[in-house]
């Protein structure tokens, strides 16, 4: 036996030095699962865009999730954007049957899930932004009992909502085009019209000169 490991000690050696590294892999992933399960950070936050084509109909889903082992109440959840709160705690109760003095309180390992319209999130954010057309980035919070409050970038509906005001820019350049060239056109037919009735006149005054200038020759005929 001392002669096959001394033969194979390399090949030992590396074998137990894999199976190391495996069984540390293992306590790391474990570790790793462990912190996460007891993490301080009590929420995870996602942000989605949704459109239902069959009655053109777009959302946006705010889902909280609830990471801590304790159940936790929240106060507040929506969106921020240049510093104002966009709060739909009310909303959420309202959607869902209950009175305003009710609690919110997301279970552990839960989440809490509220359907946003998406034009009506997008009139809010226009008087925000008054008449600038460029859309600062949304992020999407919550707040709890304790006065935790986490924020995290709400990618997904910022993009959508600079899509929805590119298309109500383009839109409304159009409209304008379209105007600018009905005035065009109606500019050009006041002076095609102007032009035709100076060009009747003309004619009207030139008609009435050659009927002078016969009546003119006819009466001098008579006399000769």
């Amino acid at each position: 036996m001392p002669a096959f490991i001394e033969e194979n000690l390399p090949l030992l050696v590396a074998i137990a030095f894999l199976v190391l590294v495996v069984i540390l892999i293992i306590i790391l992933r474990y570790n790793v699962y462990m912190s996460k399960f007891f993490s301080n950070k009590k929420f995870r936050i996602t942000s989605t865009y949704t459109l239902e084509p069959s009655e053109d109909k777009r959302s946006f889903t705010l889902t909280i999730f609830n990471n801590n082992v304790n159940d936790s109440r929240v106060i507040a959840f929506g969106f921020i954007y240049k510093n104002h709160s966009i709060n739909y705690h009310k909303s959420y109760l309202k959607e869902n049957n209950l009175t305003f003095d009710q609690k919110v309180l997301i279970l552990s390992r839960d989440c809490l899930e509220i359907t946003i319209d998406a034009l009506e999130l997008k009139t809010i954010i226009s008087d925000i932004n008054r008449s600038n057309k460029k859309i600062k980035s949304l992020r999407a919070y919550v707040s709890d009992s304790t006065g935790l409050t986490l924020k995290t970038k709400a990618k997904a509906v910022t993009k959508q909502l600079r899509l929805l005001f590119e298309y109500d820019y383009m839109l409304e350049k159009q409209q304008k085009l379209e105007i600018r060239n009905q005035l065009k056109s109606e500019v050009k037919a006041k002076k095609d019209k102007k032009r035709f009735e100076k060009k009747m006149q003309r004619k009207e005054r030139l008609e009435k000169f050659k009927l002078k200038v016969k009546s003119i020759f006819r009466s001098k005929k008579k006399k000769a």
